[in-house]
């Protein structure tokens, strides 16, 4: 009994993988809205920009480009009361690289960062050429009022 539950466990993995792989291929982004600063999701599960919060990205890009680190951007965020994309009071220096490391903000898409390995465990990790990926040049409009920036 347990072999069909694990074989119907299976076969549903499968059929996942191929619509979310279908939905890569048609160049659909796909984004954690909860934690996903500038943006909302639209009725369609597209990306809307949420001006209030594109704000606060912009600040991020114009911080970075006069010279500020990562950190200092991050304290300057707090100074100003600004929640991090989780909406806690303090910011990371990760969490600010992340954001300026992210294609999404250029309003591109980079699609299948990571793949599930095995359908039991359902383990996550990095892509590195496995399966493929799709880049998807203006996907979406862009949040950030620097559309050619490219990290370091």
């Amino acid at each position: 009994m347990s072999s069909l539950a694990q074989e119907e466990s299976r076969s549903i993995s499968l059929n996942v993988t191929w619509g979310w792989r279908k939905r890569f291929a048609d160049g659909k982004p796909v984004v954690p809205f909860s934690h996903f600063l500038g943006y909302d999701r639209g009725e369609n599960g597209e990306l809307i920009v949420n001006e209030e919060e594109a704000e606060t990205v912009r600040l991020i890009y114009g911080e970075f480009l006069s010279g500020l680190s990562f950190n200092a951007i991050g304290r300057k965020l707090e100074a100003l009361g600004i929640k991090s994309p989780a909406g806690k009071d303090n910011w990371q220096g990760c969490t600010v690289k992340s954001i300026l490391t992210n294609e999404k903000y250029k309003g591109c898409a980079l699609l299948q960062k990571q793949y599930t390995e095995d359908y039991l465990t359902k383990k996550v990790v990095v892509n590195e050429g496995v399966v493929p990926q799709y880049f998807v040049e203006d996907s979406h409009e862009c949040c950030s009022y620097v559309n050619t920036f490219a990290p370091p």
